[in-house]
């Protein structure tokens, strides 16, 4: 048999062997750079064909699917949908089936009545390139999916010349004025894909954003959910304005640099709040080499998590909000006197009806107020009064001066999103005041207790103290020289 099974059945079974090679002779890590980058590409280009494949025989599944058909081939293997049965065989999730199926819809194509030969498909030039090997899956619903969008406002033609365009695009072929081919370029990345549909479509159908906008804005929402083991989802669809608006706030936060976003893959640390290198490298702040052991081992949604945590309460601290009840918004959260000065036990979110630890309430007072209610033994209240735990405008101010953001070594969060940290509990007796309070980022202020980092006050300096891989000797170290005072000197 010398079909195209036969011939795959033949490539899987050199792969096997090359792989059974490589990683019983662990070749792979002892590779050259050009090597590893060699093995990167070819593998590539191998996934790309083999994706091709799978593009067409999905096809076939759809069309031997159709609902007139008696010999349905998903009801043959006991599934009734075409994506259903794809995924059974690739053995893949549901997302990976699903976008092939939605490629194959776009790449079918109709046999001629009298010929039955193949009439071309709505993208011919695209398909070419697919079977050529220079674009797999990510990168054709990259090239179609915004043409698709705008497929009722854009001519045939039009289609088939953005089709040409961005197939060309994909193989890396430059044409002049007279479509002749005179050079080539490298290949394209799936975003680059998308970016010259999105230009080709904004010029053929200057009209769509429009009835898109109208679209996304009938179709925005926004759902915040019920409290599940400790996490409480949210989900819905933003208009695109509002999550430019949220992104950038949000790389405000994570993106210790000024000259453009984190790269996601460098060093292993994916963007964000990090500690970052002494000018001394490996070396403690006593000139001693330690341990580099990371710090900050966060992943990068939840960084992404806290950094909209502290975007929320940035927000509720800003007072610019509409009153509820004759009040500004107010976080409130119930737990015991003797919870709360122990450190132990439940708290419970009042507008929810959430349950925290009780040392998170006692976060959440830190960074805002309490108010004390007390009841009698019948559940009447008692007596009615708040306190001055709250630091007020001028106070911030002043410790921001001094502290410059977030005082533990290393942690790039601005002053402007952190939040102030009694160093003295309130509980405990300590004052709300400058010679009392620090700046925390909302991850340290929550997990202090957790760490190993300690923060002391040294007339009215704060100083920290920090884990041992930081410093071997354990001393205290003032908490950084904010470029404030460094200017004034």
């Amino acid at each position: 048999m010398n079909s195209i099974v036969a011939h795959l059945e033949d490539l899987d079974r050199s792969l096997v062997e090359a792989g059974r090679d490589a990683f019983d002779h662990e070749e792979i890590p002892d590779l050259s750079d050009a090597d590893i980058a060699a093995l990167l590409e070819v593998s590539g280009r191998i996934h790309k064909r083999i994706e091709a494949l799978q593009i067409e025989a999905s096809v076939q599944v759809i069309e031997r699917s159709a609902p007139m058909r008696d010999d349905k081939i998903t009801a043959k293997y006991g599934w009734s949908r075409p994506v259903d049965l794809v995924r059974a065989l690739t053995r893949t999730e549901s997302r990976d089936a699903n976008r092939i199926v939605k490629t194959a819809r776009l790449m079918s194509r109709t046999r001629g009545m009298a010929s039955g030969e193949f009439l071309p498909g709505r993208y011919p030039a695209l398909r070419a390139a697919m079977v050529f090997g220079a674009v797999g899956v990510a990168g054709l619903l990259a090239a179609m999916e915004p043409l698709e969008q705008s497929r009722d406002r854009i001519f045939d033609e039009e289609r088939l010349d953005a089709d040409r365009q961005l197939a060309d695009f994909a193989c890396g072929i430059v044409r002049d004025d007279d479509n002749k081919q005179t050079s080539t370029a490298p290949l394209p990345m799936p975003e680059d894909l998308r970016l010259l549909s999105r230009v080709l479509v904004a010029y053929l159908d200057p009209d769509g954003a429009e009835p898109a906008d109208a679209t996304g804005a009938r179709a925005r929402s926004f759902f915040i959910g019920r409290e599940r083991s400790g996490r409480v989802p949210i989900r819905g669809d933003i208009l695109p304005e509002v999550a430019g608006q949220l992104q950038l706030l949000q790389d405000s936060i994570l993106n210790p640099r000024v000259d453009g976003p984190d790269d996601p893959t460098s060093d292993g640390l994916p963007g964000g709040v990090r500690f970052e290198a002494s000018p001394d490298e490996e070396l403690t702040p006593n000139g001693d080499p330690c341990s580099a052991a990371r710090v900050d081992d966060r992943t990068r949604a939840q960084k992404m998590h806290d950094a909209f945590a502290m975007i929320v309460n940035a927000a509720a601290r800003a007072g610019e909000f509409p009153d509820i009840g004759g009040a500004a918004p107010t976080l409130v959260v119930t737990v015991t006197a003797e919870d709360y000065v122990s450190g132990s036990g439940w708290a419970t979110v009042l507008n929810t009806g959430d349950r925290i630890p009780s040392r998170v309430a006692a976060q959440t007072g830190c960074a805002g107020g309490i108010q004390r209610v007390l009841f009698d033994e019948n559940g009447r209240i008692a007596a009615l009064g708040t306190s001055a735990r709250i630091f007020n405008a001028l106070q911030r101010r002043a410790i921001t001066l001094r502290d410059g953001g977030c005082i533990i070594p290393g942690c790039t969060v601005p002053a402007s999103w952190c939040e102030i940290h009694h160093v003295t509990e309130y509980a405990d007796g300590g004052p709300t005041h400058t010679d009392n309070g620090v700046l925390l980022c909302w991850w340290h202020h929550r997990n202090l207790h957790l760490s190993e980092w300690r923060i002391r006050m040294n007339r009215g300096v704060p100083e920290v103290r920090g884990p041992q891989w930081w410093d071997c000797d354990q001393l205290w170290h003032p908490a950084g020289v904010p470029r404030v005072r460094e200017r004034a000197g």
